[in-house]
Parts: structure tokens; sequence; C-alpha cells
């Protein structure tokens, strides 16, 4: 199977999942709704994506399917992002839900679907789901509603190193994030 066949699969797949969650979730309750811009969308991803690295989440969901495939997703998103490629617009496509034109990329579709998969399998039993789960919420809500200037600060540090993207600064900011995550997590209770 050659790319174009595995894009075209890609495309399929996401559009049934995006129909569902226009059937279950209200356009106004998605996560990245209230994202005022990309850019805001971008660092959530990009929170998420250094939040959940192997030394920052211990856990044995990393071995599941779906977030790998966010990870992978995220990952190539965030690549052609800093490489200004064509592709990032296929990966993060405008997401114009306030004008009625919604438009929902796979690492946004998947993103918004990980508390459903969580929920609804048997994963809802595993001990660090409810920690996955406010790692999706806490980075969503933060990349959404920090300082603009910490927003371009932290979008302008990441960069590659030895070929893979990196978010030092927000690798510096962890504590504060895990702390966050707590908070989060006490709150689900």
């Amino acid at each position: 199977m050659d790319k174009n066949e595995l894009k075209e699969i890609r495309r399929q797949k996401f559009a049934q999942m995006e129909q569902q969650l226009k059937e279950t979730h209200p356009k106004e309750g998605r996560l990245f709704y209230h994202h005022s811009s990309e850019d805001r969308i971008v660092l959530s991803h990009a929170l998420y994506w250094t939040m959940t690295l192997p030394q920052f989440f211990k856990s044995r969901l990393r071995k599941e399917k779906f977030f790998l495939l966010l990870r992978q997703y995220q990952e190539e998103m965030l690549d052609a992002f800093l490489q200004d490629d064509d592709y990032f617009l296929e990966l993060l496509r405008s997401q114009d839900l306030r004008n009625e034109r919604p438009k929902v990329e796979s690492c946004n579709i998947l993103y918004e679907m990980l508390p459903t998969i969580l929920m609804s399998s048997y994963l809802r039993e595993e001990k660090d789901a409810r920690k996955l789960a406010a790692i999706t919420v806490v980075a969503a809500g933060f990349g959404g509603d920090m300082d603009e200037d910490l927003c371009n600060e932290l979008l302008d540090d990441m960069d590659f190193h030895y070929n893979k993207v990196k978010c030092r600064k927000i690798e510096v900011m962890m504590p504060k994030l895990m702390k966050m995550v707590e908070g989060e997590m006490r709150s689900m209770r």
C-alpha cells in the first residue's frame, strides 16, 4: 500500500469518528472550540505530547493503539508545523466551528475521542486512565487559556533535536503541569 492509499484510508476513518463526535458532543462543548487560534491548538497538542513522554508518563496505557496513534499523529503534526509543510494543514486544519464550517483534523479527533475511549472500554478500570484523562484536560485548558506572551514563547521554543521534535521549555514546566494534573484528578473523584 502506498502513502496516498494510506492517507485515503485515514481520511475515511477520521470522517467516521468526526461524525460520531458531532452526534455525541455539541460543538460548544468540544475541547478546542474556545481556543482563539490554530497556534493555541498546536500548543495544546505539544503540551499533551510532552506530558506523555516516557519519562513523564509511565503506564501500560502507553502500549494501547489509540495512545500510540495519537502520539504519532501529534509528532507528525508538530514536525510539519515546524517545517511549514503543507501536510500540517491536513493534520491540523482550521477548526472553524464557530462559523458553522467544522473541519476537524485527525489530531483533534483522536484527542477529543480519548475520554470516550477511556471510559467506554476495559481501560476505565486502569489505574492511569484517570491520570491520562486529567493530562488531556490540563493540556487543552492550559494551552487555550495561557497568557499570549507565554504561548508565543513556548511555540517559538519548539525545535528539532536529533531530528525529533523537542519542547524544552514545556519540559521545564513539567512540575507545575503535573501539579495541575493532580488537582484535576482530585476533581474527577
